[in-house]
């Protein structure tokens, strides 16, 4: 029998941490050996609000909330319901199979669980844990209760209405807190395209910087204009976008010096993850990193200024400020270390292995003896959910 390992599951939010790391370990090039994965999130945060890396389209935003509105309705029409939780269950399970069949039961649509329906199984991770925290950050939902919290408060399994009908306004704004309206998405050939009202909603909430979960400057609030669009929409990847948007004067000054943060972290923490890879490979004899090290040595004497005006005091005071201290540490030893004029290979690659040790312990990699290594690993670039921002413009725009 093949190694397996179990959890007990107290929470829903601990459920969706373990399944959140499983995705990455079977996620090809996204596994963080080096513990730089902490500011790489909270530099997205910044940047593109609400927005995680398992979300696939914005539909699913105006999907829960007209779910939850659809119980309110209900409760309203003196029906006798279950509890929330198993309504919310039963009609993602519900939702997905009709999802699925209007897209062909084809991957890449964005349906979440086309495999799952094609073989009429259970989904595990549902689309309610994975865009909860954008329901909350953009204000479709007004609470700072986690998913079970809200499961638990607004259950209506108990109450028999007898037919009274409720108070909309009093139920949904001082209980539900929804602020999103009811758009009937809900149907029979339901699709992942948005409708034009569904759009324009979505615009208005995200474009919206007057909740706290959000920095006033975050980009995403930005992008909804045809040129910035077509921006994203040409470009292959966050650098891409990156480069063209700091080029934009019209673009908020913050804004501008956060892309610029986040183009030299990722620059700087690539060459350490190049020599992660050169020691590694040591091993095996499979693969030569050298020439990648000397690119970036040449990237960097062009950089040079820039990566010495990069200050991580501010990205740990105000970006990072729960990045672990010995992270914290790794990443000023390294820049100063590649500032140096004479470089000190030596010290560079210790720098890197007493830092995955520290991260891993008898997991590290580098303190394997196997050598079974045949392709790069870990971190390649950083992409801050670029993907996943692009393809919610997209979707958004297409109606703009």
């Amino acid at each position: 029998m093949g190694a397996v390992f179990g959890w007990i599951d107290f929470s829903n939010e601990q459920r969706d941490r373990v399944f959140l790391v499983i995705e990455l370990l079977n996620t090809g090039g996204t596994v963080d050996e080096l513990g730089i994965g902490s500011v790489r999130d909270n530099i997205a945060d910044w940047l593109f609000p609400g927005v995680s890396t398992i979300q696939t389209r914005p539909k699913y935003f105006i999907i829960l909330t007209d779910i939850f509105l659809g119980y309110l309705q209900r409760y309203q029409k003196g029906e006798k319901l279950p509890l929330l939780s198993t309504y919310l269950k039963s009609e993602e399970h519900r939702i997905m199979h009709l999802l699925a069949k209007n897209h062909s039961y084809k991957d890449g649509d964005g349906v979440i669980g086309v495999t799952v329906a094609q073989t009429n199984g259970e989904l595990a991770r549902k689309a309610s844990s994975v865009y909860w925290n954008g329901l909350r950050t953009h204000k479709l939902i007004d609470t700072e209760l986690s998913s079970t919290e809200y499961l638990i408060q607004n259950d209506l399994s108990k109450f028999n209405p007898d037919g009274d009908v409720m108070d909309d306004t009093l139920l949904i704004e001082e209980q539900f807190a929804i602020r999103a309206p009811l758009f009937s998405a809900i149907k029979e050939d339901i699709r992942m395209e948005l409708s034009e009202e569904e759009a324009n909603y979505l615009r208005d909430q995200f474009k919206d910087v007057t909740s706290s979960l959000k920095q006033e400057h975050n980009l995403l609030s930005q992008l909804f204009t045809k040129e910035r669009a077509e921006v994203i929409a040409n470009s292959n990847n966050f650098q891409e976008m990156a480069n063209l948007l700091i080029a934009d004067e019209s673009l908020h000054s913050e804004t501008i010096q956060m892309l610029k943060i986040a183009l030299l972290f990722d620059f700087i923490m690539h060459g350490a993850h190049i020599r992660y890879n050169i020691q590694l490979h040591k091993k095996s004899g499979e693969l030569n990193f050298d020439d990648k090290w000397n690119d970036w040595l040449k990237k960097l004497e062009v950089k040079r200024e820039d990566v010495q005006a990069l200050n991580f005091e501010y990205i740990f005071s105000e970006v990072s400020p729960r990045t672990a201290p010995q992270t914290q540490q790794f990443m000023r030893l390294w820049k100063d270390e590649v500032l140096e004029e004479e470089l000190n290979i030596k010290k560079l690659d210790e720098l890197v292995y007493r830092q995955e040790i520290k991260k891993k312990g008898a997991k590290a990699k580098l303190a394997s003896v196997n050598g079974e290594f045949t392709s790069w690993v870990g971190i390649q670039s950083l992409q801050y959910r670029f993907n996943n921002v692009k393809n919610i413009i997209k979707d958004i725009q297409v109606h703009a």
